[in-house]
């Protein structure tokens, strides 16, 4: 593999950061929109009630129970992925670089407002985070 390959690798890889976390929102969403649902399933999105008889309740439940079984396993696996990438980026060796990973990966901060917290220059951290791209090990 070339090594501008493998850069864009690492990126995508840390970028799964960023994805994993808004996958494990949305999940939360999801589970507590299901939570509300099986609290009151009588009521449809017209807000009126309708009747049903007890089968069709405990298939309701039933079915909402497993999806909000696997929304769990899902929420789970987001967030192993997302404490995989932090514990790489914690693992390196440089801290200007761990810095520069974590500010800008997990923190979601700008370019300037790294470089205004780094105290370096815009190009010093362009170089520092080019190093920090070729040092970072995927686990």
């Amino acid at each position: 593999m070339q090594k501008w390959e493998e850069i864009e690798q690492k990126k995508e890889y840390l970028k799964g950061y960023i994805k994993a976390k808004n996958r494990e929102a949305l999940i939360k969403d999801q589970i507590q929109q299901l939570r509300l649902d099986t609290m009151f399933p009588a009521l449809q999105g017209d807000g009126m009630p309708r009747g049903s008889s007890q089968k069709d309740l405990s298939d309701y439940t039933a079915k909402i129970e497993s999806l909000m079984e696997e929304l769990k396993k899902e929420w789970v696996e987001s967030v192993i992925r997302y404490e995989r990438i932090r514990k790489a980026i914690n693992k390196m060796n440089d801290e200007q670089e761990k810095e520069a990973l974590t500010r800008y990966y997990i923190l979601r901060e700008k370019w300037k407002e790294i470089k205004n917290k780094m105290g370096v220059s815009e190009a010093k951290l362009y170089r520092i985070y080019d190093r920090a791209l070729e040092n970072f090990e995927i686990l």
